[in-house]
C-alpha cells in the first residue's frame, strides 16, 4: 500500500475549518481539480458513517485544470483517477485535434472530435468514520480501494489539519506519480486554509461572500477570465490615479 500524507495550519476555529471540509460541495471548489467533476447526489443521512455521495468525472481532456498546476506533469496526471478524491483521468494532450490557422471550416470537426473524447464515469465515495469535528474518513471502492481521512487538531491560534490517503501499489504508475499527487493535495489544503482565514473584518468577509456567491462556483477557466478582467480593471484604475495625481502637481506649477 502506498501512503500520501499532508498538514496546513489554519487560523480559524477547528469547528469552522471541519465545517468547510464537510461541505462536499465547497470541498470540491476549493480543490486544484475542480471542474472536472460534479456532485451528483448525496445521501440523506450524510456524513453519517455508512452514507454515501456520487461524484460524476470528467475523463478525457480537461477544461478546467487551475493554471500553473501540473502543467509539466501529465504522465503522472493519468494516474490520478485511482488516487485523489476526484479520481482524475487525462488523456496525452498531444492527441488533442488542432486547427490549423484558417481552416475554419474544420471548427465543427474539432469540437465534434473533443466531445467524443471526453467521457464521465461515476464513482461512489462512502463515510467511514465521522466524529465533529476532529476527524473525517471516506473510501472509494473499486478494483483497489482508496481512503482518505481528514484530522484536525485544535492548536493554539487554530486547527491543524492532517491529510492521509492510502491507496494500492498499482496505482503509482511512474517515478512522478507520487510528487503529483502531493502537490495536488499541499495546493488544495492551501486553498482551504486561505479560504477558512476569511473571517476577520467586514473586508475579508465581503471576499468570502462574493467567493460564496460567484467565484468558487465558476470553472477554473471562467475564473481565470474573472481574474484578468480584474486585473485590467486595476491596471485602469491605477493608470487614471497615476495621470490625475500628475495632472494636479503639474497645475500647481503651470
Amino acid at each position: 500500500m502506498q501512503r500520501v500524507t499532508c498538514l496546513v495550519d489554519v487560523k480559524a476555529p477547528c469547528q469552522e475549518v471541519f465545517d468547510t471540509v464537510t461541505n462536499l460541495q465547497r470541498r470540491m471548489q476549493l480543490s486544484p481539480l475542480w471542474g472536472l467533476s460534479l456532485l451528483l447526489d448525496v445521501s440523506p443521512n450524510f456524513p453519517e458513517p455508512g452514507s454515501s455521495y456520487r461524484v460524476q468525472v470528467l475523463i478525457g481532456k480537461p477544461f478546467g485544470l487551475a493554471q500553473g498546476t501540473l502543467n509539466t506533469k501529465h504522465s503522472a496526471l493519468s494516474g490520478l483517477s485511482q488516487a485523489l478524491f476526484l479520481k482524475l483521468g487525462q488523456t496525452d494532450p498531444s492527441n488533442a485535434p488542432q486547427v490549423e490557422p484558417g481552416l475554419t471550416d474544420q471548427s465543427a470537426d474539432v469540437i465534434e472530435q473533443k466531445k467524443e473524447q471526453e467521457t464521465f464515469v461515476e464513482q461512489q465515495y462512502f463515510i467511514e468514520e465521522y466524529q465533529p469535528p476532529h476527524k473525517l474518513s471516506y473510501s472509494l471502492n473499486e478494483d483497489c480501494e482508496t481512503i482518505v481521512t481528514w484530522s484536525f487538531q485544535s492548536i493554539p491560534f487554530g486547527t491543524r489539519i492532517n491529510y492521509e490517503e492510502v491507496f494500492c501499489d498499482e496505482n503509482v504508475r511512474d517515478e512522478n506519480f507520487i510528487s503529483t499527487v502531493q502537490h495536488v493535495i499541499s495546493e488544495w489544503l492551501s486553498n482551504i486554509k486561505r479560504y477558512s482565514e476569511l473571517r476577520e473584518g467586514w473586508r475579508q468577509k465581503l471576499v468570502r461572500w462574493f467567493l460564496d456567491r460567484f467565484y468558487l462556483k465558476l470553472r477554473p477557466d471562467q475564473r481565470r477570465v474573472v481574474l484578468v478582467l480584474l486585473y485590467l480593471q486595476a491596471i485602469g484604475l491605477g493608470t487614471f490615479l497615476v495621470a490625475a495625481i500628475g495632472w494636479g502637481i503639474a497645475s500647481l506649477f503651470f
